[in-house]
């Protein structure tokens, strides 16, 4: 899918500009510095291990936005998120996209996951998807409130369904929400804010 609209200047709620944009195959060294940077517990729960140099390698060399879309966040050279969309172009679920974010810990509660998200969900309506999911274990009590404030909704609670990286079980959560009602919803709070509709 082409990708149009980037780079992104974006400003967070601290007044600290990131620039949003599509991942490239030369950020590899880049995307594995910030994967390394994650303190063990944010990365116990992501679907692989992104510490190691062949991951990275294989998600740059295999890269194809229309399978999956990864949405970088870059401050003064380094990057300090990941936002990605899944999503499949046949079969019965190919109205639905997943969506997952990762941020660098001195980003937290300022914004940037939101915004990160915020452009996912755009993405995912410029290619025609209906619904969007995220999967995360019930233990990331912050990460399942920022996607419920976005307006997810918890569908599912499947009991010991992970595990982390010392081998625990973790009940995993899974959110979904309706992109075309979401993106109204998010318009409505935007015009409400800039004052341009009465309450």
């Amino acid at each position: 899918m082409p990708v149009k609209g980037f780079p992104k200047l974006v400003t967070l709620r601290d007044r600290t500009v990131v620039t949003l944009r599509p991942m490239v195959r030369e950020d590899k060294s880049e995307l594995l510095a910030f994967f390394r940077r994650l303190p063990p517990e944010d990365r116990q729960f992501l679907k692989d291990d992104v510490t190691r140099p062949e991951i990275i390698e294989a998600w740059a060399r295999d890269l194809n936005y229309d399978r999956v879309l990864p949405i970088l966040a870059e401050h003064e050279g380094q990057i300090v998120g990941d936002a990605t969309l899944h999503r499949q172009a046949y079969g019965w679920m190919r109205h639905v996209g997943e969506i997952r974010v990762v941020t660098d810990a001195y980003f937290r509660r300022r914004g940037l996951a939101s915004a990160m998200a915020r452009e996912i969900f755009y993405l995912a309506l410029q290619v025609g998807l209906d619904k969007m999911v995220a999967e995360m274990a019930a233990d990331q009590v912050a990460a399942i409130k920022v996607f419920q404030k976005l307006g997810f909704q918890q569908e599912a609670r499947l009991v010991n369904h992970i595990a982390d990286l010392q081998g625990r079980k973790h009940d995993l959560v899974i959110l979904t929400t309706d992109i075309p009602a979401l993106m109204q919803k998010m318009q409505e709070t935007f015009l409400h804010a800039a004052g341009a509709v009465d309450d």
